[in-house]
């Protein structure tokens, strides 16, 4: 029996499991069978059946389908270079006819998938979706091409899919109303380089994952995948538990780029979820929203003009680290929920508030937050409302904070610490909250940067000297200085300051 080898992962994949071996455009190839010398396999039939000896790669590197001799099941690959690579064959085994699982991946262009960027792929590519699910999971690999898709795809547990490159590989939804790979009640899928992409407008999500029965949408894995152009979100999630999305990128999504929701309707969805060194860049709706998720990180994220960077939404344990927003809104945004952390979080150009925590937000930790360069339209750096309970540490802030809630403060710089709304004040250097200053003849101008347009300074006589007067505060210039007077132009007091801020 001849057995299939090439047109999927045996291009790639080779011993040491960790490896990859890849071929330059048009490299002519040999098979042998040892890893050194050894004899050539001459006995080939190329993908018209007809007799060859040697294959010749595609324009993409990649080994087009042939046949191997009799009963080979992998061959060494070479190229002329200095080490050959092991490639195995990929049809042991019939699935069809005898419902035998030694087969664990397919490419789609045994289906019949065409990829060149005309040819309707979506039944042939669903075909090898059902065939690998049939057997009871494996590998779907989907070769460099362009495949259009005219409908969604239906994904099923245990079916993973990998391709050649999230710039070589593209998935193409032709409806603005469809989505691009769409699952209910899945587990254990993985997907990695892909380029999903949309006609640009309409509602369809590139990844749209439900759940209906089951406990949660589990063990997904998304690696390595470009989403965009997507008329809805770039990638929806419903109950994502115990799943990592790493190196994902969505660009000009009409929806939101990575939407996660876990409505509180069981207690095994929504949580220990991983999303790492992730992009969403203008989306209309915003970057990323977490709904419901608990116990979850985002780290090394970056969102880019848009409404919103990132939104948690009555989340539970939720970690932000490394992670920030450039052109948005709102850089982030905490809607209730509690526990969240925010560990070494930039906001640049944002045109509104830098981060926001509402709706009773309780239990925040906000470590190393940095306000850059705020647009025209910025109004705020930290806004936090009435009912919401957070603690900062080392916030940089370029515009003026908005504090109605209860917040426990250590700011950079001045050295002052708020507790629940009492101030432990700092005095000297350039920010100095007290201190003491000695008039001379009935006024003196204290230098501090941390003097405002509404705070209040309190004023006491120390040391009396000359003819004493009352003082008070007579000019002052927000974040330079302010200017004690006191009613007697001989009054030579040494008189002590203390600056506070409303609440």
């Amino acid at each position: 029996m001849r057995y299939k080898f090439g047109a999927g992962l045996a291009d790639f994949v080779v011993q040491p499991s960790d490896g990859t071996w890849q071929v330059g455009a048009n490299a002519v190839i040999t098979f042998w069978d040892s890893a050194t010398e050894g004899t050539q396999y001459a006995d080939l039939l190329d993908t018209a059946s007809q007799p060859t000896t040697q294959i010749k790669a595609d324009q993409y590197g990649g080994i087009p389908g042939f046949s191997g001799p009799d009963g080979v099941l992998g061959m060494w690959a070479d190229v002329g270079g200095p080490a050959r690579a092991w490639v195995e064959a990929h049809n042991v085994g019939d699935i069809a006819t005898s419902g035998s699982s030694v087969l664990d991946w397919v490419s789609v262009r045994d289906h019949g998938a065409q990829g060149d960027g005309v040819t309707d792929d979506t039944a042939a590519i669903q075909a090898a979706i059902t065939t690998i699910a049939a057997a009871g999971g494996g590998t779907l690999y989907i070769p460099a091409g362009r495949y259009i898709l005219t409908d969604a795809l239906t994904w099923a547990s245990g079916v993973n899919a990998v391709g050649a490159g999230d710039r070589v590989s593209v998935l193409q939804v032709t409806d603005q109303d469809k989505d691009c790979i769409v699952g209910t009640d899945i587990s254990d899928v993985t997907l990695q380089g892909l380029q999903l992409s949309g006609p640009g407008r309409g509602f369809g999500s590139g990844v749209r994952f439900t759940r209906y029965s089951a406990p949660a949408t589990a063990s997904i894995t998304l690696r390595d995948l470009m989403i965009q152009s997507m008329g809805g979100d770039g990638v929806f999630c419903h109950q994502l538990a115990g799943s990592t999305l790493h190196r994902v990128r969505v660009r000009t999504c009409g929806g939101v780029g990575i939407h996660l929701q876990a409505p509180q309707d069981t207690i095994l969805g929504g949580a220990s979820t991983s999303l790492i060194a992730c992009s969403v860049e203008g989306c209309v709706t915003g970057g990323y929203w977490l709904d419901g998720m608990a116990y979850s990180t985002l780290t090394s994220c970056a969102a880019q003009e848009m409404p919103f960077g990132y939104r948690l939404d009555t989340c539970t344990v939720v970690d932000v680290t490394g992670c920030g927003a450039e052109q948005c809104t709102t850089g982030l945004v905490v809607y209730g929920g509690r526990g969240a952390t925010v560990t070494g979080f930039t906001t640049k150009a944002s045109d509104g508030a830098s981060v926001w925590l509402t709706n009773s937000a309780t239990g925040v930790v906000l470590v190393g937050v940095t306000e850059v360069a705020p647009g025209s339209g910025a109004t705020v750096c930290l806004r936090t409302d009435a009912g919401t309970i957070a603690t900062v540490l080392g916030l940089t802030a370029v515009k003026a904070n908005t504090l109605n809630g209860t917040v426990n403060r250590i700011d950079p710089g001045d050295g002052s610490v708020v507790l629940a709304g009492r101030t432990v004040v700092p005095s000297g250097g350039t920010a100095a909250r007290m201190g003491t200053a000695t008039l001379a003849a009935g006024t003196v101008t204290v230098s501090t940067t941390a003097i405002t347009a509404t705070s209040v300074v309190q004023l006491t006589i120390q040391t009396p000297g000359g003819t004493v007067g009352s003082v008070y505060v007579n000019a002052r210039t927000a974040g330079t200085s302010f200017t004690i007077k006191s009613t007697s132009a001989a009054d030579t007091s040494t008189v002590g300051w203390r600056i506070l801020d409303p609440a």
